[in-house]
């Protein structure tokens, strides 16, 4: 099994075969999508107090994010509630953050799907830089978030693997969702 080693001058590096890169590349492309950034949402006016304080812009180009949680279960995960027990304050930081967490997670998948492109249907030696390691960790953490929940993963996937029949059409999916842990772990393993 494809496992990142850590090579000369700060480099890491992993073999995949077609097929990892085959399945990587569409899980990631999914997750990109699933963070596609909507269109940005005009304020109506700034609030007197951030013109005061000089954050007219916040990163928002003079718009709003959302101020509710997503309602897919997957993006939610992706893009949790940073104050849950109050749900005021939590609206009102995603109003200020959502789209510039999606736009980042977005890049590092690009990024990922980036670097993947010269193996694309032949498999072969992907090198990461430092950034390069840390958009892929990014990724890949990304992945295992959006698959993890869609699965209902909430306790150990080997002995869920363990207790599926062969012909259970979960195995591939729990199965690519152990590949994508492993990975991360290797990746976090052989990082300067």
């Amino acid at each position: 099994m494809a496992r990142f080693r850590r090579g000369r001058g700060g480099l890491v590096s992993i073999d995949l075969d077609p097929v990892e890169v085959d399945v990587l590349g569409s899980l990631v492309r999914e997750v990109v999508e699933l963070l596609d950034v909507p269109p940005p949402q005009p304020t109506g006016g700034m609030d007197p107090l951030q013109v005061q304080l000089g954050l007219q812009d916040l990163g928002t180009g003079g718009h709003e994010g959302p101020a509710s949680a997503p309602e897919d279960p997957a993006l939610r995960r992706l893009l949790p509630d940073a104050y849950p027990d109050d749900p005021q304050a939590a609206a009102e930081f995603r109003r200020f953050t959502e789209r510039s967490l999606r736009e980042r997670k977005a890049e590092a998948g690009r990024r990922m799907l980036v670097s993947l492109e010269p193996v694309q249907g032949q498999g072969g030696r992907v090198q990461l830089d430092a950034d390069g390691a840390r958009a892929w960790l990014a990724a890949l953490n990304d992945i295992r978030l959006a698959l993890g929940t869609r699965l209902g993963v909430d306790e150990d996937v080997e002995e869920v693997l363990a207790d599926l029949d062969d012909d259970d059409p979960r195995r591939y999916a729990f199965a690519v969702y152990d590949f994508a842990t492993y990975l991360q772990e290797t990746l976090v393993r052989s990082m300067p």
